[in-house]
């Protein structure tokens, strides 16, 4: 299979942070990881205007330097939010573990 995908990365001043966006080219669907709260606007808008579909927000850990987007964009999409079983988080809605693999249309995350 060919892989398909759509990469972007943007970048947050304040706690250095960044935060990537993942889509499958043909359906649209993506993931945006590691949000952070102050920047939601901005990466909603940027979705919206790429025309794509979210369907996941990750966080790959728990945050020392940032407070994360993902409950704030879970609750203006009703969209499912995930992070490692290991964190210890019961807010989340996947708690994922390694070898779990998300679809994003025909694209494995």
């Amino acid at each position: 299979m060919k892989l398909e995908v759509l990469f972007y990365q943007f970048f947050e001043p304040e706690s250095c942070t960044y935060t990537y966006l993942i889509a499958d080219k043909a359906s649209k669907e993506a993931s945006l990881i590691d949000p952070v709260l102050e920047m939601v606007d901005r990466d909603l808008q940027w979705v919206r205007e790429a025309g794509l579909k979210l369907k996941y927000v990750l966080d790959t850990h728990i945050h020392a330097d940032h407070i994360t987007g993902a409950g704030q964009i879970r609750e203006r999409l009703n969209i499912k939010t995930g992070v490692s079983r290991h964190a210890g988080v019961d807010c989340a809605d996947l708690a994922l573990k390694e070898g779990d693999e998300l679809l994003l249309g025909e694209q494995k995350i």
